[in-house]
């Protein structure tokens, strides 16, 4: 006992005369002030010396890191981010993001170069501008606008565009039942030979009027040879006392809407819609249809005409965008472009 205590209070390596033994002494606790000069010792020596080595490799890592992230910024500023109509494209734009986030997401990136270098490396939302004319197809508009207005011009199945018809679709016109009825033809041409597309049906405009006016009954043979329930979207252009606007039923999630480019509302048509879904399906299926869950809304955050005669430029617009989910982001500006692309779709029977 007499030994530990003395080996407490006697310094390390102490020899007794007696034995001449070596005294295993235990490590004495330090006190704060004690804890505090050896710290201040250690960062005076040693420690400064750590320091400095791990500064200078601080500031080599961080400039290496500097010169890539400033290589990689700029090959981003080399790329041009315009509408993307190539898939092959595309695809390389997103392995490029997937690299440039790789040389970026080191576990000893700097926090802030990080936060200030992410946002360079960000591809942008493209807006899906209006395909414009080529010089060639600006000349073939031109000239069938200085063709007389008798004979046929273009056939596609049911529907037929006469020389007097294509007269609708130059500017300041209202577009009549003959030149939508073609090209709501060639948007389900579209999407039946594409399967990566949303499977639709297109009513006739003539379709709600007479639903409206005479009844299911006077209907109910238009879609003989066509399921509907089967589709994911049916459209129904609709006109509306010289107004067309768009029908859209959307059987997947369960909603009628009615887009029109005037940003009105229309709750008989939208009921008049769903209780066609109930009398076609007891109809063809010979059993009730719940609609119990389904909605049915007027869009306001779409597009709005700016005049009189543009409405049913919109509602084929709405339709071709929608029948590739696609955003509405086309404005009144872009209506007479709209227009002559159009005519180059009507000649050449595709979309």
């Amino acid at each position: 006992m007499r030994l530990k205590e003395l080996a407490r209070t006697t310094p390390f390596g102490f020899h007794f005369p007696e034995n001449n033994k070596k005294v295993k002494t235990e490590k004495p606790p330090l006190l704060k002030r004690e804890r505090f000069r050896l710290t201040s010792f250690y960062s005076t020596s040693m420690d400064s010396l750590v320091k400095s080595e791990i500064k200078q490799h601080d500031e080599r890592k961080s400039k290496q890191q500097e010169q890539e992230l400033d290589s990689v910024t700029d090959m981003l500023k080399g790329l041009s981010f315009g509408p993307v109509t190539n898939t092959g494209y595309m695809l390389e734009l997103l392995e490029l993001k997937k690299g440039i986030l790789s040389t970026i997401s080191q576990p000893d990136l700097l926090s802030s170069d990080f936060d200030d270098r992410y946002e360079q490396t960000v591809i942008p939302k493209v807006k899906e501008e209006v395909k414009p004319l080529t010089d060639q197809e600006n000349k073939l508009v031109d000239s069938v606008f200085k063709l007389g207005q008798h004979g046929t011009l273009s056939e596609y199945k049911n529907a037929t565009v006469e020389y007097k018809d294509i007269y609708k679709l130059r500017p300041e016109t209202w577009l009549n039942d003959e030149i939508i009825n073609f090209y709501f033809a060639l948007l389900a041409d579209r999407a039946s030979h594409d399967p990566s597309m949303p499977a639709i049906h297109c009513f006739s405009t003539f379709f709600c009027s007479t639903l409206r006016e005479q009844g299911y009954a006077k209907v109910r043979r238009w879609t003989k040879r066509v399921d509907i329930f089967t589709k994911d979207f049916l459209f129904v252009p609709i006109n509306k006392s010289y107004h067309w606007v768009l029908g859209v039923i959307d059987m997947k999630n369960k909603k009628i809407s009615i887009y029109d480019s005037l940003h009105g509302k229309d709750d008989y048509t939208l009921k008049l819609l769903l209780t066609y879904l109930e009398e076609e399906h007891l109809d063809k299926k010979k059993t009730p249809y719940d609609t119990s869950d389904w909605t049915l809304e007027s869009p306001q955050n779409i597009p709005k005409q700016g005049n009189a005669y543009d409405c049913g430029v919109f509602t084929c617009a709405f339709a071709e965008r929608i029948s590739r989910q696609k955003p509405l982001d086309f404005t009144q500006n872009d209506m007479n472009l709209i227009r002559r692309r159009m005519v180059i779709n009507i000649l050449n029977k595709h979309l």
